[in-house]
């Protein structure tokens, strides 16, 4: 008898599961999707809470939140190396019933991330405004309120990288394993108590006084603190398939660490590519101005109630991909990453619609500024015919690092990001002086162009025979 919507929602799916009963790909996919999606919601639901509450102190403040989160998702690409080797990997030796190597898999990754942790975190902490200004180096009269309190916002987050990472790689470990329910639980108590906080310090309650950006920063280091702990304990619980014990060998094994390493290179020089390119998208973006910045800040973030099913549908690709391979299935791990971008594709393209039938009245949750919502709101429309092409970007690109085929995701992304995004942004930005408009037009050709080489790439079947 296939197993019901109901036993898959409550075990961890794995291809040994799906092998007796084919026909369940799609509710497989879904088991595995729907915890990932309602965990990128909620990271999704804070980023729209700390845009709204920043949003009250000004256009000033909600430019350098976004342009020190711009920093921090560029310094976390290098660590891709290690939280997309580690996902494959367990994924690999779980579909193969391989726990002992499972397990050392996620020792050594988690030792790495947080050792390298530290040293972003210093970085951040010494360098916290010089960074701000290099971002805004094309603005000839770059407003210092914004360098002051971007680097302000940046050297407080800096303080919690490590457990931020730590996080990461717990994450990366139990998505492998086929558990995408245990970093949804976590982020729902990490983005509650992130969002307290942040009206407690944004604006002040009883004794605390209102501390604007800084209480904004303060607030996220509390609640990652807190997730990392989290993620921490439950990777130590009996429950979790590849649980780790106090009396583990914790010493570097150096061969495991180049297999992560290994297959985890070509996706962190992929997103360090991908990051920056949007830095340099950023640059282009910096140049034309608050007004400018701050909108694409707000449309960005409601482009986010769109993508989130992307990045869930990409996870359960990678996961399904890498043990179908695993357990010698691969016309099962096929099946499961086609199954996953069609899904991911339509719920996409009906979200990107009602973007683009209501622009204004999303924008408006955000921010009331005048021209902030004229132009954020033709930006939403220009990003929401897209939705489906990036939900082929997303998914693809998930599945084909699941089966350790990164060095082709990062060959496709150059392509895109460089050679088709930039290029056409800067020309008609400045080139034809289309301002932000021209620059959103270059982002959604890059989608359109990395959406169709993936799924080429993904239909011809290469990483079907790939050793890892």
């Amino acid at each position: 008898m296939a197993p019901s919507l109901a036993f898959l929602a409550r075990e961890r799916w794995t291809v040994m599961a799906l092998d007796a009963a084919r026909a369940e790909v799609r509710l497989g996919v879904l088991a595995l999707a729907w915890p990932a999606i309602v965990e990128n919601i909620l990271h999704m639901g804070v980023g729209i809470a700390d845009v709204i509450m920043v949003g009250k102190l000004g256009k000033e403040a909600i430019a350098s939140v976004d342009l020190a989160n711009a920093l921090v998702h560029f310094s976390l690409a290098v660590f891709a190396a290690v939280t997309v080797g580690t996902t494959a990997l367990v994924a690999r030796h779980t579909g193969a019933q391989e726990w002992d190597e499972a397990r050392e898999i996620a020792r050594q990754s988690i030792k790495l991330l947080v050792l390298l942790a530290l040293v972003l975190g210093v970085g951040g902490v010494m360098f916290g405004e010089q960074l701000i200004r290099l971002m805004m180096i094309l603005d000839s009269s770059p407003d210092e309120s914004i360098i002051r309190l971007g680097g302000q916002y940046l050297r407080i987050v800096s303080y919690a990288v490590p457990f931020s990472l730590g996080l990461l790689g717990i994450n990366a470990v139990l998505r492998g394993a086929g558990d995408t329910k245990t970093p949804m639980l976590v982020t729902g108590i990490g983005n509650v108590l992130n969002i307290i906080l942040n009206y407690i310090f944004i604006f002040g309650m009883g004794r605390i006084p209102p501390m604007g950006v800084a209480g904004a920063a303060l607030a996220s280091a509390i609640a990652r603190t807190v997730e990392g702990l989290l993620a921490l304990r439950a990777l130590f619980s009996e429950r979790c398939v590849v649980n780790l014990r106090l009396s583990d060998d914790y010493r570097w094994n150096i061969p495991a660490l180049k297999r992560i390493i290994g297959i985890g290179a070509p996706a962190a020089a992929e997103q360090m590519i991908m990051r920056g390119g949007q830095l340099g998208f950023g640059l282009i973006v910096a140049g034309l101005g608050t007004v400018a910045i701050a909108s694409h800040a707000v449309s960005l973030t409601a482009e986010s109630l769109s993508f989130m099913p992307g990045f869930g549908f990409a996870l359960a690709a990678t996961t399904l991909v890498g043990q179908g391979l695993g357990a010698g299935r691969p016309d099962l791990a096929e099946q499961s990453g086609q199954v996953a971008a069609r899904s991911a594709a339509y719920i996409m393209a009906l979200l990107g619609m009602a973007l683009f039938l209501f622009p204004q009245q999303v924008v408006r949750l955000f921010t009331q500024d005048p021209q902030v919502i004229e132009l954020a709101s033709v930006c939403l429309r220009i990003v929401a015919v897209s939705q489906p092409a990036l939900a082929y970007v997303m998914v693809m690109a998930g599945a084909l690092r699941g089966a350790g085929d990164t060095r082709r995701v990062m060959v496709v992304t150059v392509a895109g990001i460089w050679g088709v995004r930039l290029t056409i942004a800067y020309f008609l930005s400045y080139g034809l002086g289309w301002g932000l408009v021209g620059a959103y037009v270059g982002m959604i050709a890059d989608l359109f162009v990395r959406g169709a080489l993936l799924y080429r790439s993904f239909a011809m079947g290469h990483w079907k025979t790939l050793e890892l």
